[in-house]
């Protein structure tokens, strides 16, 4: 992660190669949106009419109220900012959309994506390896600025509606306040901020972009980041683990170990040193196009 990052706006690219997004992008811990790789977001699968009449079965418990995914469209489709929709509705392509994981191809933004191999426990990669679809609606917004768990890398495909996204980089941390207790939350709500409690943050540099159906844009680890949606709105996200967020990654997982089995805390420093090296070598033979 580069600490010194000072950009003003982020790339929209189309005919990017894989080594040029490794190396412009990935090495440089910068964001970039992809407007060319997402064509299977215009599939009559990812509509909301579709959603409605074959996983109307599934349900999700908002604020203490259920809700069938047809009711969070419809309250979705109809949200305003006077009268938003719950948000936000996540549900695990893994658990409630199996079928959809062969329509959505993966991306690798190192030259792998560690939290999919099998050498990762599962103990480890089931708390970040996840495939995830967000319904929203209009004048919603994410709850809290934040970094992603764990300082993933993390893929966002817009698939229904527009989406902004504020950023902001690894290097404007001292001015987001983050939590004592949940380091990757910022205190300072954004929107309507107490300068008062909050002095500094008058010295954070948002970059703002908006994703419009069939972007895709990549947010490194360590850059925060919240939301606000302008219409109704489907979003896929998917976690990334690389050489680039390995170590942090690692650290992250044992703190929670250390917190909760302090006995074995060690182990997964020793797990951190000894697969780093055995992944790096093994992504020396990964030849990028």
């Amino acid at each position: 992660m580069n600490p010194t990052i000072n950009i003003s706006k982020i790339d929209r690219r189309s005919g990017l190669s894989s080594k040029e997004f490794y190396n412009t992008y990935v090495k440089k811990s910068l964001p970039v949106v992809i407007s060319d790789i997402a064509e299977w977001t215009t599939s009559e699968k990812f509509t909301a009419e579709y959603f409605k009449a074959n996983y109307n079965h599934l349900t999700r418990t908002i604020d203490g109220k259920t809700y069938s995914l047809s009711e969070i469209i419809d309250l979705c489709e109809s949200s305003t900012p006077e009268n938003k929709a719950p948000y936000p509705n996540i549900f695990d392509l893994h658990k409630d959309f199996p079928e959809y994981l062969e329509d959505i191809p993966l991306i690798y933004y190192g030259k792998s994506n560690r939290l999919t191999s099998k050498m990762l426990p599962n103990s480890i990669a089931k708390q970040t390896n996840q495939r995830q679809l967000f319904f929203g609606g209009k004048g919603c917004s994410f709850p809290t600025l934040h970094i992603d768990y764990h300082w993933v890398h993390t893929q966002l495909t817009q698939i229904i509606g527009e989406k902004d996204f504020i950023l902001y980089p690894p290097n404007q941390t001292p001015y987001l306040y983050p939590d004592k207790i949940n380091h990757n939350l910022s205190q300072v709500n954004i929107i309507n901020p107490d300068y008062d409690k909050f002095p500094l943050f008058k010295n954070a540099e948002a970059i703002k972009i908006t994703l419009k159906p069939g972007d895709t844009m990549f947010i490194p680890s360590g850059w925060w980041h919240t939301t606000y949606i302008h219409n109704f709105n489907l979003t896929y996200a998917i976690d990334h683990v690389n050489s680039f967020n390995w170590d942090r990654f690692m650290d992250e997982n044992y703190l929670v170990a250390k917190k909760h089995y302090p006995n074995l805390a060690w182990i997964v420093k020793v797990y951190k040193v000894i697969m780093g090296k055995i992944f790096n070598i093994n992504e020396k033979f990964i030849q990028l196009n």
